[in-house]
């Protein structure tokens, strides 16, 4: 499954999926814009480098579509809505801990970075439990992608594979 994070605008983005099993999706706009890193890479960092494979883009390469992502085709049905509705409720036990995971590292990788995460102060703490290598793995793939993101025109996008193979 890939995963591709397009800037469609000033401070404005979209994740698209692109899936083999399922249908492809999109997410339009997404949210928390970052000129750094979006909200949503970190949620796909953390939950490759953390193991959790049934995180956001855990459930969506089950077939679902994590309640916020709708199919690129035009036409939409209410059975595709209905099989995806059933696979949301049986996937998705670890979006919680996603969501936990990228609130304390994103500050945290902004202190890495020497800067002082202002709006997350509340949440920086959070990091500490998290083991070193873990961090440091998280880290250096923000920086990598971060470099590719900052640079990105309107239209352009930086493209991530899922690690782990789609399921049925």
């Amino acid at each position: 499954m890939r995963v591709r994070f397009v800037r469609t605008g000033e401070r404005r983005y979209e994740v698209r999926v692109e899936r083999d099993l399922a249908t492809d999706l999109v997410m339009s706009p997404a949210p928390g814009w970052s000129d750094l890193a979006p909200h949503d890479l970190v949620h796909l960092v953390v939950e490759h480098r953390f193991g959790l494979r049934d995180g956001i883009f855990g459930q969506i390469a089950a077939g679902g579509n994590a309640g916020t992502f709708v199919p690129t085709q035009e036409t939409r049905t209410k059975a595709w809505a209905r099989r995806v509705e059933r696979r949301n409720q049986s996937r998705g036990t670890q979006i919680g801990r996603s969501e936990q995971l990228a609130a304390a590292v994103y500050p945290a990788w902004l202190r890495h970075r020497g800067m002082t995460p202002d709006r997350y102060d509340e949440r920086a703490g959070a990091a500490a439990d998290l083991g070193a290598r873990e961090l440091d793995e998280v880290f250096t793939d923000l920086d990598r992608l971060s470099a590719q993101w900052s640079g990105l025109a309107v239209g352009e996008s930086v493209d991530v594979d899922w690690p782990w193979p789609e399921r049925r």
